[in-house]
């Protein structure tokens, strides 16, 4: 039976000023270390964007361009492009600006989402606890990645949460995540969630939206569009990652592994299989067991593993994952519960942004374990235990699902609510 109690605790309202405070200090603390230290990466996603933008208003073929002094192509779907169209606008400094307010907002309303799929209750108690939460987040590796690069995956991450927030058949339940697929295709994997999850009508929105804004693409950049669906330039990982190291440590799946590990395609292939078909049965059992946070954890792993390019940033979806850890570990059973105690911190210290010498002897710059390497380019350089650190979010991303199996193993006495509760969150 599902007990409300153990899955439903009350934040106390005191907790909103300390929270608030919290998260200023914390901002200011990035602020300024950013104002000194500067961006370390000269292409910037956020100059892509910005150029595709402009070219796409000024009727340019898009898809046949490189962008930036790196030379990159725009990798993202065309109906994006209406969107890039207004950042342009701004110019490249305000346009990082814009998408960095939006991100840190958005990392706000991902802690929120998560605390409150998690079981907290309270109004001022609960955002409090985000604040808090978020102040801690802001120095997550794959957070400031996203900021240094002004990319968009915390917003992703927002859509997808607030979607699986809602209750069960609800009207609008798939609709956010067709909105993600559509700006960046690898959230398309939550449609398949619902799919094993028989949420056939939620799955059927996402889908119709993804395909709606898919056909507006076509409405505005016909050209652009038949080349980008038609021609397979969807599929290739080839236009994301350019060079034989697969992107170096900052290129996360198992997919960058396999490569470096064993040289051999093959072997990713069998284990994104194998990791395919476990994360779909731990998300399933999650969801049936009213976990719904963790099974939208588990798929979000499941995602980063198999896809066969998975930059850091891609790795934003760690917030809500450490949020479903600890929500696993506030259930153990009290006589093991010292030893899990640890995992949650453990898990953020992998993910931390840890200081590394900046630019010019000015200031230790917010840098995650990947890059304390001798060259984050070339796994070549990399010797004994260096070889582990630099594929350290794929190994703790399998090792994470194989724990979320043994915690959802059959037979265990289901803490959850039922599956047409657990999203009524919101």
């Amino acid at each position: 039976m599902w007990d409300a109690a153990a899955v439903q605790r009350n934040v106390p309202n005191w907790l909103a000023l300390p929270g608030a405070l919290a998260f200023v200090v914390s901002l200011a603390s990035y602020l300024q270390v950013a104002r000194i230290e500067g961006p370390q990466l000269d292409d910037r996603d956020i100059e892509v964007y910005v150029q595709a933008g402009a070219a796409f208003r000024h009727h340019a073929h898009v898809y046949d361009l490189a962008f930036t002094a790196g030379h990159w192509p725009f990798t993202y779907p065309p109906v994006t492009l209406l969107a890039f169209d207004a950042l342009s606008r701004l110019g490249s400094a305000h346009a990082l600006v814009a998408l960095n307010a939006l991100t840190v907002a958005s990392l706000v309303g991902v802690c929120l989402l998560s605390l409150r799929m998690a079981g907290l209750r309270g109004g001022p108690g609960v955002a409090g606890a985000a604040l808090a939460l978020a102040a801690g987040a802001l120095w997550l590796e794959p957070v400031q990645a996203n900021l240094n690069d002004g990319q968009i995956n915390m917003i992703l991450v927002l859509l997808v949460l607030a979607d699986f927030a809602l209750p069960d058949g609800h009207r609008l339940r798939g609709v956010a995540v067709g909105v993600a697929t559509a700006a960046k295709l690898v959230p398309g994997i939550f449609i398949v969630y619902l799919l094993v999850t028989r949420r056939f009508r939620a799955a059927a929105t996402a889908a119709g939206t993804f395909a709606a804004l898919t056909l507006l693409g076509f409405a505005t950049d016909g050209r652009d569009s038949a080349q980008y669906w038609f021609t397979g330039m969807f599929a290739s990982s080839g236009r994301v990652t350019q060079d034989s190291a697969l992107g170096g440590s900052l290129d996360q799946s198992l997919h960058t592994l396999a490569e470096r590990w064993t040289g051999s395609t093959a072997v990713y292939y069998a284990l994104a299989a194998a990791v395919g078909v476990l994360g779909f049965a731990v998300a399933r059992t999650a969801h049936l067991r009213g976990e719904e946070l963790a099974g939208v954890a588990c798929t979000a792993l499941t995602g980063l593993l198999v896809s066969p390019v998975s930059w850091t940033y891609h790795y934003a979806w760690i917030v809500p994952v450490l949020v479903a850890t600890a929500a696993v570990v506030a259930q153990v059973p009290a006589r093991l519960r010292w030893l899990a105690a640890g995992l949650p911190g453990l898990l953020a210290m992998a993910f931390l942004a840890w200081p590394m010498q900046g630019r010019g002897d000015r200031i230790a710059a917010p840098r995650g374990l990947l890059w304390h390497l001798p060259d984050i380019e070339d796994p070549a350089t990399w010797h004994g235990v260096q070889r582990l650190v630099g594929d350290t979010y794929t190994l703790v991303s399998v090792a994470l699902l194989v724990l979320a199996a043994v915690w959802l193993r059959p037979g265990k006495t289901a803490v959850g609510a039922p599956a047409g509760v657990a999203g009524s969150t919101v």
